[in-house]
């Protein structure tokens, strides 16, 4: 464990959990970094082939640590530190492995764009969510004006975001922001179970489908380019082979990323 992020693995799914219960998983500015170094090492790691978010205790994340908002921030220095943190959304939407959000309790604010920029959020019963950056006089941040609108439209997100409303899982589910729901207490576990899953899959494709969806091929133009761009040399990879041999063997694949 460094600080406040625990990092442990599971086969090769390596689990990232905010440590600070005591103030519902808030993250503070340290928090943010040690989550960068985290990431990053997952994302490099040549064992690890998905990763798991969640958060300790009851809450996943209740967004930014309130205590430095009443602190002076010159606008250089915000500049500098909201790029900073841009890092993390850049590695959760653009990152060459699958992301699973496990989330319990608040998903709010940080909390809410975190679990947004995963691949997959699985949701216990406790689970709620809230954009609450407008109650403090403040526009969504860490992408989630691009992630949210992803799951729920343009229309439902910018309701979401003038209202700064909670949704429960219900809804939450309803509008597309969970993708499978959970009983309480068991979505780490779930989520784990869920990763996996996909850490069995061929790994090069999965970095190139998440690279294209973050770059944003949203035409058929776009779509077709990328596939011309990496299906040839696909064909050509140890993992294709590995993968057509298992197929007529009728065994499970075991890709190496090769």
């Amino acid at each position: 464990m460094a600080g406040h992020i625990q990092i442990t693995h599971q086969d090769q799914v390596t689990v990232l959990v905010l440590d600070n219960p005591g103030n519902r998983n808030a993250m503070s500015t340290n928090m943010v970094i040690e989550l960068i170094n985290a990431l990053e090492a997952a994302f490099g790691a040549s064992d690890c082939r998905a990763i798991v978010l969640t958060g300790l205790g009851e809450h996943f994340c209740a967004g930014g640590d309130v205590s430095e908002m009443q602190a002076d921030r010159p606008m250089l220095g915000s500049r500098l530190r909201i790029e900073r943190a841009h890092r993390i959304v850049r590695l959760l939407n653009g990152g060459p492995k699958p992301v699973v959000c496990a989330v319990e309790g608040f998903a709010y604010g940080l909390g809410l764009s975190l679990a947004m920029a995963s691949d997959f959020v699985v949701a216990s019963e406790t689970a709620s969510f809230c954009a609450v950056f407008n109650k403090v006089g403040l526009i969504p941040d860490m992408g989630l004006m691009w992630s949210l609108p992803q799951r729920v439209g343009v229309a439902q997100a910018k309701q979401l975001f003038f209202t700064a409303r909670q949704v429960k899982i219900d809804e939450a589910q309803q509008l597309g922001m969970v993708d499978q729901r959970v009983a309480a207490g068991s979505a780490e576990t779930e989520a784990i179970a869920l990763a996996q899953q996909m850490a069995a899959a061929a790994p090069i494709p999965v970095a190139l489908v998440k690279a294209a969806y973050a770059k944003g091929d949203v035409t058929l133009d776009d779509v077709l380019r990328t596939e011309v761009d990496h299906q040839p040399a696909l064909y050509l990879s140890q993992d294709h082979n590995e993968g057509v041999a298992a197929f007529r063997e009728r065994r499970a694949p075991v890709f190496t990323g090769h």
